[in-house]
């Protein structure tokens, strides 16, 4: 008895430890949630599933109110499943879902992810039917599964379209975003009344003020909210107003943003121009637009190029924008700053910085990075060695489905013989024979058309691991130019390239930039190099005959050690105290000495004097990341034409710590 209880105790461990690991993933979208399928349902259904195989359920995924055509890297929690999954040990064997649509419903988007998660050992199963890849069979269903999800896509989508074409040409309301000043009754636009009367009003300030921001200030004074109970913005009170609806009464369906084909021509059905009842009469709206378009355009009074311009992330989760603070002065303002709503006011404090300092740091690691050949190669190296681990073997699965296909091709061609052969013994001919071979050999045909589908999209992933080889190639050498060629780019090649790196900066610590006029005593000190000397009496004596001039009235040692602390403290004129004299004084005593040369000769009396360092505001930190878009080395002035350096988005990000 004890042998035999020790076995059967063993040869349960055996069965635990050869148990499958399983989690599901679920994925409802939001026309599924309206119908009251939600994560919960179908959360049952797989964790039954994987109770009745046996497996072991560790884990859930899942991605709520996201459509089927998108794919892995744009679903959250899928991204998520795809990471755990190259992880070592690997933490589970099977993925389970409930049905094969909440793979995907286009072939891109069901097939990557699981191509991916085969290659690994992982495989995925589909309560709807009770498959999965893990057998020859099972990948039979699952890739007529994926098909008819496609096509049954394809025919909603063609139905949709279809009756929404048919509404519009009726003049009926075809769905999508009703313009202000209407609404839909009966499947009609009419005139909204009360939106109507703001748009009167607008154009009665308008006309009378020429200034958008007037005519959202009234409307927001008196009440006149958006459709969604906000106040109105500048931007909001001048499309409404010039928008097609409030100029022309009518309504462009399948304009400008309306999908399109390759070659330009409307994917899903013919432009139709939609009347709507009037609001303003013609006169009304003729003068209006007059107006609008005799209102002076306003030109940059500088054409300075902004390196960081909205690739500068600020402390309050805005953006930097440059900006001309005043002739000849230009800083970065976040742009939290700006008001929401005319009257308004800013919503944050983030300090204004100063544009060469912060500028010239970036510019500078970024020329430093790339320009070390060696560091780029070795991290370039490491991420296409990463990105090719993580990809499906695409040779293998191509050479895969050569074979099938050719298989496939084979059965057609013995099917159709057969079936011709059948249609003769009973006497058809013709369109009938013809017919007869025809449907016989359809369900053959799809298969076929099906692989080759898979075929294609096989070729395509190849091409982008190519791609991507490619790309590492193109920015290694992109480096290689860098350490003679980049600093010497005039400020607009540097921000394009800045683009074509996908430079994005984070403010990480800043403070406030000073405002008025740079120190000039600073300055002359931290561009020098020098430190600040310390005063002593025989320093003073030294130096006195030059600051004593006949014209200058008053005690001068006063106003030196005065000049000496504001350089070392950065403290303003007004701040330095009263037994200093005068902050006006001050400052025209230290603008006659720059000018006249003196206080270079008493500097230059006072070297050998101890010194202490000049003031420099707080160094500014910022984060910095490169996702580069390579470019051609032609289009960044690098003075190499290679056709071969094609622009392609990389998947390398880089990331370091600066600061100015």
């Amino acid at each position: 008895m004890g042998k035999a209880l020790t076995r059967a105790i063993k040869a349960a461990d055996a069965a635990a430890a050869s148990r499958l690991r399983a989690v599901d993933y679920l994925r409802v979208s939001t026309e599924e949630q309206v119908k009251g399928y939600g994560i919960t349902y179908t959360g049952k259904a797989t964790a039954r599933y994987i109770a009745r195989k046996g497996w072991e359920h560790v884990g859930t995924y899942a991605d709520e109110g996201l459509s089927g055509s998108l794919e892995a890297h744009d679903r959250p929690d899928l991204k998520r499943l795809m990471t755990d999954s190259v992880t070592s040990p690997r933490p589970f064997d099977m993925v389970v879902v409930n049905e094969g649509r909440a793979i995907g419903r286009t072939g891109r988007a069901f097939w990557r992810w699981v191509w991916d998660l085969e290659d690994l050992g992982v495989y995925v199963a589909v309560v709807d039917g009770d498959y999965d890849n893990s057998t020859p069979e099972g990948r039979e269903r699952m890739r007529d599964a994926a098909s008819y999800a496609e096509r049954e896509r394809e025919l909603i989508r063609k139905r949709t379209q279809g009756g929404i074409q048919e509404r519009a040409l009726e003049g009926l309301y075809p769905g999508g975003a009703i313009p202000f000043g209407w609404s839909v009754k009966g499947g009609r636009y009419v005139v909204c009344k009360k939106e109507a009367q703001t748009l009167r009003r607008g154009r009665e300030v308008y006309l009378a003020k020429r200034s958008w921001r007037t005519v959202a200030l009234t409307w927001n004074a008196e009440g006149r909210l958006t459709r969604a109970g906000k106040p109105w913005t500048r931007k909001n009170a001048r499309r409404v107003m010039l928008s097609e609806g409030t100029l022309n009464s009518r309504i462009i369906w399948r304009g400008t943003s309306a999908a399109r084909r390759a070659d330009g021509s409307l994917l899903y059905g013919e432009q139709v121009i939609i009347k709507l009842p009037k609001i303003l009469k013609k006169k009304e709206a003729a003068e209006l637009r007059a107006a609008a378009d005799a209102a002076p355009r306003t030109v940059p009074a500088n054409t300075r190029a902004y390196l960081l311009s909205g690739r500068l992330t600020s402390p309050c989760g805005s953006v930097y924008m440059g900006h001309n603070h005043r002739p000849g002065v230009y800083d970065y303002r976040c742009k939290g700053r700006e008001e929401k709503y005319p009257g308004a006011g800013g919503t944050c404090s983030c300090p204004a910085l100063d544009v060469d300092a912060v500028e010239a740091s970036v510019w500078g690691d970024v020329v430093a990075l790339l320009g070390d050949a060696d560091r780029m190669q070795a991290m370039a190296r490491e991420w296409i060695g990463t990105a090719r681990a993580d990809h499906v073997d695409h040779v293998a699965r191509i050479a895969g489905l050569d074979q099938r296909l050719a298989e496939q091709q084979q059965v057609i061609d013995v099917t159709m013989a057969v079936a011709a052969r059948q249609a003769a013994k009973r006497g058809l001919a013709g369109a009938e024979a013809e017919a007869a071979v025809e449907a016989a050999i359809k369900p053959l045909s799809d298969e076929l058309t099906s692989l080759e589908g898979l075929r294609t999209e096989a070729l395509a992933w190849q091409r982008d691991v190519e791609q991507a080889e490619r790309r590492v190639q193109d920015f290694e050498r992109l480096a290689k130019q860098a350490r003679s060629n980049l600093p010497g780019l005039t400020p607009a090649l540097r921000a394009e390239l800045l683009e074509r790196l996908e430079v994005q900066a984070e403010v990480v610590h800043a403070t406030a930039k000073r405002q008025g006029v740079a120190c000039k005593l600073t300055a002359w000190f931290t561009s020098r190099d020098r430190g600040v000397p310390v005063l002593t009496d025989a320093g003073w004596a030294r130096v006195e005959p030059l600051l004593k001039g006949r014209s200058d009235a008053g005690p001068k040692r006063p106003v030196l050690e005065a000049l000496l602390l504001k350089a070392r403290t950065g403290v303003r004129f007004k701040d330095l105290g009263e037994q200093y004299g005068k902050a006006a004084t001050l400052q025209t005593q230290a603008t006659r000495w720059l000018a006249s040369g003196a206080w270079d000769a008493a500097m230059e009396l006072l070297r050998d004097e101890p010194a202490e360092p000049a003031w420099r505001p707080d160094p500014i930190e910022i984060r910095v990341s490169l996702r580069p878009l390579v470019a051609t080395e032609s289009s960044i002035g690098l003075g190499v034409d290679d056709p071969s350096m094609t622009s392609h988005r990389s998947a390398l990000q880089l990331t370091f710590m600066t600061a100015a």
